[in-house]
């Protein structure tokens, strides 16, 4: 489910997003609750075992926003009893006090876009947290959420050195719980930093030492427990997400909202 809003755009993003000028959260709730319907009801699926809320920035969506959707779903399909209901979230402070209103909402794993812990790096990406806000996200959602919270974190970023990543990694590790996405930081055409590097502002770390830096992030991870299961994604106690698996298997899934798609059989 693609909630498209963002209150601003990273340096580093591509996605389909947007930032509104003005507050119409209602009508896009009233919108994506409309499409999971007709989707549901066209694709005739019997039951749904995952649900995720992915974005732009979906911690910005009333709580409330997230309730009627799920509702929807099990009105027209099954949710599944063990379903893995997953919502993305910014961890900023707005984003943070509204866990556990999203907790009750009925999503039981989050997803923290911490992406870095240098506060310069995140300005540089133009992230609107600090590094303190996000490990106090996370230790906040493994409250609510033990075992079931993914941490989001970038590797690759200009001026980064192989060294700051060594102590960042070991940062991280001492608060995550089970699940890490791991994301080469990639430069995208017509993205602010795109701009920035072609206008020589900012220089593209060496290929040579990003690739140093995903091996020891993998040699690390691995030496805490986590197994890799697809390309970015990194799990322990058995915490993979089911979304996850769904597309790297190919498995049949409905997209809701603008930035989304349908796979069926």
């Amino acid at each position: 489910v693609h909630w498209p809003y963002c209150l601003r755009r990273c340096t580093y993003c591509n996605f389909n997003k947007y930032v509104p000028k003005d507050n119409n959260g209602h009508v896009v709730a009233e919108c994506l609750q409309r499409e999971t319907e007709t989707l549901l009801q066209l694709s005739q699926v019997s039951c749904i075992t995952s649900v995720f809320f992915g974005g732009g920035t979906p911690s910005l969506a009333p709580p409330s926003t997230i309730s009627i959707i799920l509702e929807t779903i099990s009105k027209h399909a099954s949710l599944h009893d063990q379903a893995e209901v997953t919502l993305e979230v910014n961890p900023t402070l707005e984003g943070r006090s509204k866990l556990v209103d999203f907790h009750h909402a009925g999503v039981n794993r989050f997803s923290i876009g911490v992406q870095s812990l240098q506060d310069e790096d995140l300005k540089r990406l133009g992230r609107d947290h600090s590094s303190a806000e996000a490990l106090q996200c996370i230790r906040e959602a493994r409250r609510l959420c033990p075992g079931r919270v993914s941490v989001d974190v970038m590797f690759g970023r200009p001026s980064q050195t192989f060294e700051s990543w060594e102590v960042e990694l070991s940062e991280l590790l001492q608060v995550c719980d089970d699940h890490v996405s791991l994301y080469q930081l990639t430069l995208e055409r017509g993205t602010q930093l795109f701009k920035q590097v072609q206008g020589g502002n900012v220089t593209m770390l060496d290929e040579e030492v990003v690739s140093e830096m995903y091996q020891h992030a993998r040699k690390t991870l691995h030496q805490h427990g986590f197994q890799q299961y697809e390309v970015s994604n990194f799990a322990r106690n058995k915490s993979g997400s089911l979304h996850n698996l769904s597309y790297w298997k190919g498995r049949q899934y409905i997209g809701v909202g603008p930035g989304d798609f349908i796979k069926s059989k």
